[in-house]
């Protein structure tokens, strides 16, 4: 057993700290809720919508929330939305897939020796920092306005970043692993 010292004194204090544990209020559970909160948001920000589109009233220039919402659950309904969003997954699955064709082709060419890893980096050095987008009116220009042009702005910004980066990889085998894997 501790020896007791009398020259220290211990006094508990019990002002102050009569309730451990009180229930929240309604306001602190709903501040807590993220998802409530945000719910909330999203409400105000519909509200702004509607009563601006309202006062501005000119339905082709800024529609209604409630008349958004309408066509959105009308489109939903037909099926008009649903086919365009196949239509364009597929799009993109056709441009990524060209893409990472052609990139493992310029890859492999990368690979077997010095002209086509200089190729490939001329190329890349030339054609990565320019942004997709920034291709679009030349793409227009060269493929018109069907799909010729976006699957053309779809491969350029998966070619050049996926290229570069697989002969990348392949550059970094290290020459020990490259001879074993050729046995």
């Amino acid at each position: 057993m501790p020896e007791t010292r009398p020259e220290i004194v211990n006094q508990v204090s019990k002002s102050g700290f009569d309730v451990v544990e009180k229930p929240l209020s309604t306001w602190e559970k709903f501040y807590n809720n993220a998802g409530a909160r945000r719910v909330l948001l999203l409400a105000l920000l519909a509200g702004v919508w509607e009563i601006y589109a309202r006062w501005l009233n000119n339905p082709l220039l800024f529609p209604t929330f409630s008349d958004t919402i309408k066509a959105l659950f009308a489109s939903l309904a037909s099926g008009e939305i649903p086919h365009a969003a196949v239509y364009s997954i597929g799009m993109l699955l056709r441009g990524y897939a060209i893409g990472l064709a052609l990139a493992g082709l310029l890859t492999a060419l990368a690979s077997a020796g010095r002209i086509g890893s200089d190729f490939l980096e001329t190329l890349t050095a030339m054609f990565n920092p320019l942004p997709s987008i920034a291709l679009l009116p030349l793409a227009l220009i060269w493929f018109g306005l069907g799909n010729g042009s976006i699957i053309f702005v779809l491969i350029h910004a998966v070619l050049w970043a996926v290229a570069l980066n697989m002969h990348a990889g392949f550059r970094a085998v290290s020459p020990t692993l490259r001879i074993v894997g050729m046995n």
